[in-house]
C-alpha cells in the first residue's frame, strides 16, 4: 500500500511578508514564495491568477507604505489595477 504524504504543518499559507516583493517587483527576488509553497516559474514569477488574488488581499497594505519616487507604482497596481 502506498504511503500517504503528510502536509508540512510548519509551512503556512503565504502572507504579506512572502508576497510583498513579488507584488512590488513582479517576481520573487528572494525565494520567499517558493519557501511558502507557492509555485513560481524559472524566473520567480508567480502564476498570474495567484498574484491577482494576493493583490486583492494585500494590495491596500502595500500601497499605504511609503515608496521612493523613482520606483514608480507597484507591479500589482499596474498589472491588476486598484485592489
Amino acid at each position: 500500500m502506498p504511503v500517504r504524504k503528510r502536509k508540512d504543518r510548519r509551512k503556512q499559507a503565504a502572507g504579506l511578508d512572502e508576497w510583498e516583493t513579488a507584488l512590488e517587483a513582479g517576481f520573487d527576488l528572494f525565494g520567499d514564495l517558493a519557501d511558502a509553497g507557492v509555485q513560481t516559474d524559472a524566473y520567480g514569477r508567480p502564476d498570474p491568477e495567484d498574484a491577482r488574488q494576493a493583490w486583492q488581499r494585500f494590495g491596500m497594505e502595500i500601497m499605504q507604505r511609503p515608496r521612493h519616487p523613482l520606483l514608480g507604482p507597484p507591479w500589482g497596481l499596474t498589472e491588476f489595477g486598484e485592489p
